[in-house]
């Protein structure tokens, strides 16, 4: 058996069989272990580049953790030391009681109150028709596959205010003209879910790159890594496996855990056909890019204001990153451009976007300047083994092809977050773990 990706759902899939008594064999493009849980090991706190954490609903995480003996800690409180976001919307810095009378503000009378981003979550919780996550890919819901802009319009929301709550700093696509209502809905319906008995927010000690570093390790054969995939073909008695670098694997069945972004750029022989072509070759990925920074000294406390911020410009949203032994020391500040603006700096050399975001946040906050030292950057669109991070359904690819783009193709399996149904994330990856290992058990 062999498994192409070393991410949480390709190591939990070998884990699983392993447990059934099937001999695996995980291969892994990039020379580490993780996917896209993405720890920085090498800088201060060990900052998360990908899978921040997970909350205490995420109970095949949990249980994945436990049974590797990794001490968890909850960053709830860490988080809550700075509850507040400021608010920056065209260079200017608003309080909650300036931006009810501002005129930038354009928000209906009942809520001109609520800032950008909680009237965004707000109005989507209130309104969500969906019972159950699961729901989203029911055939009943297919009517709620519309851009999420025409979702919001149809129930009053203007555009305005679309633009504003929804298409700055969106959590998925570029803008809500571009993501499926039903993405929205699902994920807000999934949170309520995972978040019912406790607010906790649980991260590994030390880094969550520990889990799947650890799932790798507990696996009875090593995997293979800068193992780059570039063709996979099924005779129809067995399927070989080619790597960029010349090494062949042959194997009676495979589970292919790599985003669509990236098996689109591998030959399959025979190809997909159907839906399941259409899925792979257009299924979006979020554009996400994080910079991060060391902080020099305590500027927040200088100019009075939280180290968090959410703007409209390069710098996206702002956080004070806490992952440190002291829980009140900020060990990083790190800005997350997502949508248009990620894809505007990623057209930058590295160097250059890192001094454009570090300029953006001095000129935000002067009191910050000299104080960010230590500039990284990482793209997600830009990472060759990714093509982006979190899968994005536009209009009206939910209720085409969600329920059967993950369907085994003769002898190769899927999993992966993209082909969970009833998750999202890092529980959504162990959920499509769960029901890849099953097929080829079946099977």
């Amino acid at each position: 058996m062999l498994v192409i990706g070393a991410g949480l759902s390709g190591l939990q899939a070998a884990l699983l069989l392993e447990d059934q008594g099937a001999a695996v064999q995980v291969i892994e493009a990039q020379r580490r272990i993780g996917g896209r849980v993405y720890t920085l090991f090498d800088r201060p706190g060990f900052p998360e580049v990908g899978g921040n954490g997970f909350a205490s609903g995420y109970g095949r995480v949990l249980d994945r953790v436990r049974s590797l003996n990794l001490p968890l800690f909850d960053y709830a409180p860490r988080r809550a030391k700075h509850p507040q976001l400021e608010l920056f919307l065209g260079g200017q810095a608003l309080t909650r009681e300036q931006w009810t009378k501002s005129p930038l503000n354009p928000l209906p009378e009942a809520a001109r109150s609520r800032m950008p981003w909680e009237f965004g979550g707000g109005f989507v919780a209130f309104n969500n028709p969906l019972k159950a996550a699961q729901d989203w890919i029911a055939e009943s819901s297919a009517p709620l596959d519309v851009s999420m802009r025409d979702w919001l319009s149809s129930r009053g929301v203007d555009d305005r205010s679309i633009e504003l709550c929804w298409s700055t700093n969106p959590y998925f696509g570029s803008s809500a003209h571009d993501v499926s209502a039903l993405q929205c809905l699902f994920n807000d319906a999934w949170i309520k879910t995972i978040s019912l008995g406790s607010q906790a927010m649980l991260s590994v000690q030390g880094g969550n790159q520990q889990l799947p570093q650890g799932m790798a390790k507990a696996l009875k054969r090593e995997v293979h890594l800068g193992r780059d995939v570039r063709q996979i073909e099924d005779d129809g008695r067995g399927v070989t496996v080619t790597c960029a670098d010349g090494t062949r694997y042959r194997a009676g069945r495979v589970i292919c855990s790599v985003p669509f972004s990236v098996l689109r750029h591998i030959h399959v022989n025979p190809g997909f056909t159907g839906r399941q072509v259409e899925a792979v070759s257009t299924l979006g990925y979020m554009v996400n890019t994080l910079v991060f920074f060391v902080p020099r000294r305590k500027y927040w406390e200088a100019d009075g204001l939280s180290p968090t911020m959410w703007t409209d410009g390069l710098a996206g949203s702002v956080m004070g990153q806490r992952f440190g032994k002291d829980p009140d020391e900020i060990t990083a500040i790190v800005a997350n451009p997502r949508g248009i603006a990620a894809t505007w700096l990623d057209r930058l050399p590295p160097a250059d976007a890192i001094q454009l975001v570090r300029a953006e946040i001095e000129r935000l906050r002067p009191a910050a300047k000299g104080a960010l030292a230590d500039g990284f950057i990482h793209s997600w669109a830009r990472d060759p083994h990714a093509g982006g991070d979190w899968a994005v359904f536009g209009p009206g690819q939910v209720h085409r092809f969600a329920r059967d783009m993950a369907a085994p193709h003769g002898r190769v399996h899927f999993c992966g977050e993209h082909t969970a149904q009833a998750n999202r994330g890092m529980e959504g990856a162990m959920e499509s773990a769960e029901r890849a290992a099953l097929e080829v058990l079946q099977a």
